[in-house]
């Protein structure tokens, strides 16, 4: 069954653009900033955004590869408290929010990020998420990341996080509508650009 929200067009868009980027921020925060302080800066080429027919931002994708992540600057607390997971060739998955759940937004972006992980040459596309959330372990899942280790990264409160892992080469179709399929030009085609 469809829900209605699912006909309204939606635009995946990266660099995030400059009209979207404090709306990006606030929405990405909101969800991974755990209430301290104001978002943010981000850097626009780090983030992908689902912009619905209105401009407002349905969604965002914050990534992470050798030259950052999604926020500008790191805080002074994360540098001290916040423990690394190890060292990747793959695009890491720096948080992902949508405002509205369950409408495929996600899955549309993280496909997004999958396209340009294998674009950008990297090997798969990784996510890091706490053991304890539940929801977003089972997306994962449902989007074909394969757990290939655990520990305590992250926030020391956080408890274990889990390191979840998806190739690139085989690149899944998800449609707002939850089909999934296969779409393997795709893959060539990033390949080749």
């Amino acid at each position: 069954m469809r829900n209605q929200r699912q006909d309204h067009p939606l635009q995946i868009v990266s660099p995030v653009p400059d009209a979207a980027l404090s709306q990006a921020a606030r929405l990405w925060w909101g969800a991974t900033g755990h209430g301290w302080g104001p978002p943010p800066r981000v850097r626009a080429c780090h983030g992908m955004v689902a912009l619905d027919d209105t401009g407002g931002v349905a969604g965002v994708i914050g990534l992470r590869d050798a030259q950052g992540g999604f926020p500008a600057a790191t805080p002074l607390g994360a540098r001290i408290a916040f423990r690394a997971a190890p060292a990747t060739a793959d695009l890491v998955v720096d948080g992902i929010v949508v405002r509205d759940a369950r409408q495929g937004i996600g899955s549309a972006l993280l496909r997004q990020a999958l396209v340009r992980a294998a674009s950008a040459g990297h090997p798969g596309l990784r996510a890091e998420v706490r053991v304890q959330n539940s929801g977003a372990m089972e997306f994962y899942r449902a989007m074909g990341f394969v757990p290939v280790a655990q520990g305590r990264f992250g926030w020391p409160w956080t408890g274990q996080v889990a390191i979840l892992r998806r190739v690139v080469d085989d690149l899944p179709d998800v449609g707002f509508d939850g089909t999934v399929g296969r779409r393997d030009r795709d893959v060539t085609a990033a390949r080749g650009r």
